[in-house]
């Protein structure tokens, strides 16, 4: 069976790492298996009838090279960009054709297009609201209210940009005319949310919609009922003032920053504008629902050739890079050193550029196996920092990087409701990309039934403070279950029973992290991967998707096998080496030491980072001066 293969590939990937009777060899170097084919060309995402892509703009300007706004498109960058979408057979479509096809009329064209803009520059009016005329091209313009109501010629506030005049925007009377004209339709970017607010105790502003105001002279958290008040008053408002000043009810509202929830969802629904767009990457297939769409934004003026990449989409998968942080390392009872803990870190993280930051949301502190602290408010553990949204937000806002919560699933000594609300809190107070899963089954043992009611339950509370988020499984592979004198093959039942197992589980999260544990009698062998280089194995199109969701987690045993600590990190480093060789481009590493640069930078970066000179020109040894001792 097909899945049967799979498991033999991750079994032996496995063994390769944990063999305990094979001493350590001198690396050699594999060859390419040209038949795993696990980076293979992605589907066309207009593969599917009724798909759209959605393009985000924000002010078009002449002098885009003098204005720092990495978000600014320059004028005749975006007259080519019209005319490619023109010659490549792309046809922009107004959202009334979308609605349209979604309700069983009229199919969208083939590769159909929605171009939308936000926050209503002065220069929609001026320089694209003319080639709109000129191409025949709808778009939706999305409007936040207070900058439009603001007084003409006087100096307003600007989201975080400071102080600029009210003459940046149109007047009503102007966005009334295009209105009018049927190729624009607006669409409501709220009142007065488009705006950061104060978010935890280390001051941080994230974006007004979805935060839960913190107030720093009681260091308590907006609650509920006062949050939702406050955003269905300003959707209500916003709505409203369109309305009047337009002639034009919105239908459409646009988050501010991308940043939106269920809750959010639901709310304007019950406002009458049930369509919602969001900054989720990606084409919008007839899956992907109209209240959640999603949209490519483009910035920092992108030359013609990056634009049409950005139009086509990804040709292969974008490999996934994960790097686990755990807070009791950044944790300083000393708030100084805490933040000079963070600036290591956040230094350390700019020069290794994962994809993926894994961070630690609760603590065992005894030791005993069980969760008995978080580091987020919350009313069911004690809390031993209000630490993880600062943490999490410094590295989405200073290094760009996506950061999961990694929550237990098992190791919490507390009742089922009571775990829910923990979920709960999380969500409400902190800010983050994706949830993991922390379990301590294994891959051949796991009870999936219990792991995927809970783990989905959990996930769906979630999604009511969060926009619904990329879920992962980790799963741990202990060597003593793998040994190398244990014959699979014999078994295959067995066999074919956690193939399956691994298929059910593919099938229900976005992503399995298979952490590998290391077993203190074991040492650890680079470059068992004989199995990959098999001629015989060609994976089918089907078995190459579930392949793209495993990632590799290696251990850095630096902390755990101090005497082999040389010898361990080799093997981490090859095998990185050789997972990327065929194929295999999801991995990553956990724990990060980064107080002691272990592993080290200049080892680590070249087998890891996805830059093409991960470290010539950041000057490791003034990071490893940084080092906390």
């Amino acid at each position: 069976m097909s899945m049967l293969r799979i498991f033999t590939c991750v079994i032996l990937i496995s063994l390769s790492y944990f063999s305990a009777s094979i001493a350590m060899a001198e690396p050699s170097k594999p060859a390419l298996n040209s038949r795993l084919k696990t980076q293979a060309t992605l589907p066309n995402p207009y593969s599917a009838a009724n798909t759209f892509i959605a393009l985000n703009y924000h002010e078009v300007r002449d002098d885009v090279r003098d204005y720092p706004d990495p978000y600014a498109v320059d004028s005749a960058a975006l007259v080519a960009q019209f005319s490619w979408l023109k010659g490549n057979g792309y046809t922009p479509v107004s959202l009334q054709q979308i609605i349209v096809a979604r309700q069983g009329g009229a199919a969208l064209p083939a590769k159909a297009v929605l171009l939308t803009f936000d926050d209503a520059y002065l220069s929609f009016y001026t320089r694209v609201y003319p080639l709109l005329r000129e191409f025949h091209y709808p778009a939706v313009l999305a409007v936040v209210g207070l900058w439009i109501d603001h007084p003409q010629n006087g100096p307003m506030m600007y989201g975080e940009k400071g102080s600029v005049s009210s003459a940046s925007f149109p007047s009503w009377k102007q966005l009334r005319e295009m209105a009018d004209s049927g190729l624009v339709e607006l669409a409501s970017h709220t009142y007065d949310l488009h705006h950061g607010i104060l978010a935890n105790p280390q001051l941080n502003l994230e974006p007004a919609a979805t935060t839960r105001l913190y107030d720093a002279s009681t260091g308590v958290y907006e609650g509920d009922a006062s949050w939702q008040a406050r955003v269905r008053n300003d959707l209500a408002n916003n709505s409203r003032v369109i309305a009047y000043e337009t002639g034009h009810k919105p239908r459409a509202v646009v988050w501010p920053y991308g940043a939106y929830n269920n809750a959010l969802i639901a709310i304007s629904a019950e406002l009458g504008m049930p369509i919602t767009l969001t900054l989720d990457d990606g084409a919008n297939t007839p899956a992907i629902p109209l209240n959640a769409m999603r949209r490519i934004l483009i910035e920092h003026n992108p030359t013609l050739a990056e634009f049409a990449g950005e139009v086509r989409g990804p040709l292969n998968p974008i490999p996934i890079r994960v790097v686990e942080v755990n807070l009791d390392d950044v944790y300083d009872q000393d708030a100084a050193q805490q933040e000079r803990n963070l600036s290591v870190l956040l230094d350390r993280i700019e020069v290794l550029k994962p994809t993926h930051v894994y961070l630690q949301a609760i603590s065992d502190l005894n030791g005993d196996g069980v969760m008995d602290s978080a580091y987020f408010a919350n009313q069911q553990l004690p809390v031993r920092a209000d630490l993880f949204n600062r943490v999490a937000w410094q590295l989405a806002t200073r290094v760009d990087v996506k950061v999961f919560a990694v929550m237990p699933v098992d190791d919490l000594n507390l009742p089922a409701q009571q775990v829910i609300a923990l979920y709960q809190d999380l969500a409400r107070n902190a800010s983050f990309d994706g949830l993991v899963f922390a379990d301590c089954r294994q891959l051949i043992s796991a009870q999936d039934s219990s792991i995927l009611q809970l783990t989905h339950q959990l996930a769906s509370t979630v999604s009511a403070f969060r926009a619904p988020l990329p879920i992962v499984l980790s799963l741990n592979i202990k060597a003593k279950d793998l040994s190398p004198d244990k014959d699979f093959s014999r078994d295959k039942a067995s066999m074919e029973k956690n193939a399956q197992r691994l298929a059910t589980l593919a099938a229900n999260y976005d992503y399995l992290a298979l952490a590998m544990l290391p077993d203190a009698e074991n040492s650890l062998t680079p470059n068992q991967f004989s199995m990959l280089n098999d001629s015989q194995v060609n994976y089918s199109t089907a078995e190459q998707a579930i392949l793209r969701k495993l990632i590799f987690i290696f251990p850095n045993t630096a902390q755990v096998l101090v005497t082999k600590s040389a010898m361990t990190q080799a093997a981490m480093l090859e095998n990185m080496r050789v997972l990327q060789l065929n194929g295999l481009l999801n991995f990553g590493y956990a724990p990060d030491d980064f107080l002691h640069q272990q592993p080290p930078l200049a080892q680590i970066a070249p087998a890891f980072s996805l830059r093409e000179y991960p470290i010539a020109h950041h000057g490791n040894s003034t990071l490893q001066d940084r080092s906390v001792k």
